[in-house]
């Protein structure tokens, strides 16, 4: 049998998990009530990189501070991480800056248009994963907790 451990991920770790997957969630404040959407995204060096359309939620939320999450699991064997990055969004309306971002890895699932640029700064980003342990018991198991 096995149970599970929880390990902090590194900085670099969370951005090599985030570039991974293609597709995470914002979370942010609208009319006083937390929204989240799922968003299809790309990441670099400082920042998360989303498309949306025009008149859309994410012309609302520059300058608020937001959540982002993405993760990955193994329902079969309970393993998996997620990645959790906070930082200010800003609609991104340099040319250049737009250009550079709407290449092939940021395409979204979304219809279209999806003509706009949000940025999220990696203000903070924290990551854990959990792994399963070798152990004499098995956690999920009958029995009390």
């Amino acid at each position: 049998m096995s149970t599970s451990q929880i390990h902090a991920l590194s900085h670099n770790r969370c951005r090599a998990l985030l570039a991974s997957v293609p597709l995470g969630r914002v979370a942010f404040v609208r009319d006083g009530q937390p929204v989240i959407r799922p968003v299809n995204f790309t990441v670099t060096a400082d920042a998360v990189w989303l498309r949306s359309g025009r008149n859309s939620w994410a012309d609302r939320i520059g300058g608020q501070v937001v959540t982002f999450e993405a993760d990955a699991y193994d329902s079969g064997d309970h393993t998996g991480w997620s990645v959790i990055v906070t930082g200010v969004a800003c609609l991104v309306t340099d040319v250049a800056t737009v250009a550079a971002q709407f290449g092939p890895g940021l395409r979204s699932w979304a219809p279209p248009p999806r003509d706009r640029l949000l940025r999220i700064g990696l203000d903070r980003i924290d990551g854990r994963r959990i792994t399963l342990r070798a152990d004499a018991g098995d956690a999920t198991g009958p029995g009390p907790p």
